[in-house]
């Protein structure tokens, strides 16, 4: 029996301008989900993924949610199927919730495209993995 290797991932991008990686996890309610194909080495935006706690309203200086592990569980319910979480800063605690979905958490200010990029390099090196569509 023989196995299709796929050759794409999804990577999630906490930003609010949509250009750089600006937003600590606890603050983040807007994710741009990039879907990467290691193959060719390209990527696009898939979607722009809005966290909207059910029953709660967030606005600009709301206080930190990340360690509500219901609100922790509910976002990584919402990313479901990236790979890769690109954030400005994200605590142990949301960190040890988020492994459990099987995300790879990455603290980063960069640019989104040069966050990307550095993921494709990576993965490059690594190769071998079976990556889901």
């Amino acid at each position: 029996m023989s196995s299709l290797k796929n050759v794409s991932f999804r990577v999630a991008a906490a930003s609010r301008d949509g250009i750089r990686v600006d937003t600590h996890f606890g603050f983040a309610t807007v994710y741009h989900i990039i879907n990467v194909n290691i193959e060719d080495k390209t990527w696009e935006l898939e979607r722009i993924q809005e966290i909207d706690f059910p029953g709660t309203e967030v606005t600009g200086n709301t206080r930190c949610w990340g360690h509500d592990e219901g609100k922790v569980t509910f976002t990584a319910e919402q990313l479901r199927g990236c790979k890769y979480l690109l954030i400005s800063k994200i605590g142990p605690h949301p960190q040890r919730v988020l492994a459990r979905y099987n995300f790879e958490c990455l603290e980063t200010n960069m640019e989104i495209d040069e966050a990307v990029k550095k993921i494709i390099e990576f993965e490059t090196k690594v190769g071998g993995n079976d990556y889901e569509e």
